[in-house]
């Protein structure tokens, strides 16, 4: 049996018996029920709160769980000491993550289409530069701190910024409420309109701060001694 194989049994094995796995099962049903209750709102705010506020706070933690078996028991230790390409164990885990995550939120998607509509799709493949940056924050986090407790207190803090994100001007993640950001992506305004540049830039910002702060963990990683 390879070392893959028998690290995805121990990785579904701690899933179906944790926290995580319970409180995102729940999550679904009530999800959808939560937005059932609320049509009364707009499309564009509804999209922000699932996508945007939720979904993030639910990427930091399945990040965290991912990163929890080998930095939290301090096995990554004996892991290096083997003729291994360090950059994979970085990136298997980060895998890992984004598949459970992804799944979660095209499930959550499809489920919610018939009340909403295709917009909703649209939310999703806009937020993906900020679960990108996301998935850097907490990566750099998790290597530097040499725990996955580092990765969910840089994540937390990420979120809480991003609740008040009209502090950040024009790097806000949550651009989904707004309106100009409504229409460019239902198309009544083209996103490489003149005045819709910078949310091309918001994207593009938070997708190569997570490309970068990988790197950097992955460098950071490389450089440890057991």
């Amino acid at each position: 049996m390879s070392g893959l194989s028998i690290r995805l049994r121990l990785w579904f094995k701690l899933w179906f018996t944790s926290v995580h796995s319970i409180v995102l099962m729940l999550l679904i049903p009530l999800i959808v029920y939560f937005i059932y209750t609320i049509q009364s709102y707009k499309i564009a705010y509804l999209s922000s709160m699932i996508y945007e506020k939720a979904a993030t706070l639910i990427y930091v933690f399945i990040l965290q769980w991912c990163f929890s078996l080998d930095f939290d028991s301090k096995f990554y230790g004996q892991l290096i000491t083997y003729p291994i390409s360090r950059w994979k164990l970085v990136v298997e885990r980060l895998l890992l993550a984004s598949l459970i995550f992804i799944s979660f939120m095209c499930i959550v998607t499809m489920l919610l289409t018939p009340l909403i509509g295709s917009f909703i799709w649209k939310g999703l493949l806009f937020s993906i530069p900020v679960y990108i940056g996301l998935a850097g924050i907490v990566i750099l986090a998790v290597i530097i701190g040499n725990h996955s407790l580092g990765g969910l207190f840089a994540g937390l803090v990420f979120w809480m910024i991003s609740l008040n994100g009209d502090a950040l001007l024009y790097l806000n993640p949550a651009l989904l409420q707004f309106s100009g950001v409504y229409e460019s992506l239902s198309g009544t305004s083209g996103l490489f309109a003149n005045d819709a540049h910078w949310i091309l830039y918001n994207r593009l910002f938070y997708m190569s701060l997570g490309v970068l702060f990988s790197v950097l963990a992955v460098w950071h990683f490389n450089r440890k001694s057991v």
